[in-house]
């Protein structure tokens, strides 16, 4: 699965915002809008990119109770019949921890009885916390500060609607530095001429 450094930055903005259009990401990534439409069909021909998704608000999904069960079961395609099972995760041939959300303990019940598993163990979740891995991928980076080949996981920093990436902390407070410094001379450059006009 080869990806390149531009492909992995369309991978990073787009798990920001699933949603941000092919015009913007060229933007972002100072690339032609061709050139962004192609990466995204190849890493979704790749299986890469699987989908594009939303992100509900926890108090939405709270609306249900959801459980965990530990079933047994020799029919595990019955259960994908049922909307309110969310998760299914096999851990033996015939063993599954499954997510349930539901109104009530009917609703459950029904599930039970519907899908004809046996309950080993039923677990209330009282609280879910997501974690958000950025994507375990081998691609030799270039630090966008020293141009030095990145060895580990890149420092990603997001700066006026761009993505770089860094190999130090020493890079990232240089480049921030350097940044500022064109702020303030574009600045006054600006303040200067707007003083001879007169």
């Amino acid at each position: 699965m080869k990806v390149d450094e531009v492909d992995l930055k369309i991978i990073y903005l787009l798990m920001d915002n699933s949603r941000m259009s092919v015009s913007e990401l060229a933007e972002r990534l100072g690339v032609s809008r061709p050139t962004v439409r192609a990466r995204l069909e190849k890493l979704q021909k790749k299986g890469i990119i699987q989908g594009f998704t939303i992100k509900l608000n926890p108090e939405l999904l709270r609306a249900h109770n959801v459980v965990a069960l530990i079933v047994k079961t020799d029919e595990p395609r019955r259960m994908s019949e049922f909307e309110e099972i969310i998760e299914i995760n096999r851990f033996t041939s015939k063993k599954y921890l499954i997510k349930v959300a539901v109104e009530n303990m009917e609703e459950l019940r029904k599930v039970i009885e519907g899908a004809g598993f046996e309950v080993i163990e039923i677990m209330p979740i009282l609280e879910s916390t997501t974690r958000e891995s950025p994507p375990k991928v081998k691609v030799p980076f270039k630090c966008d500060y020293c141009g030095k080949e990145i060895v580990g996981e890149p420092i990603v920093y997001k700066y006026r609607n761009r993505v770089y990436f860094f190999c130090c902390p020493t890079c990232l407070r240089e480049f921030k530095r350097t940044r500022e410094n064109l702020e303030k001379l574009s600045l006054e450059t600006g303040e200067n001429e707007s003083g001879h006009s007169h």
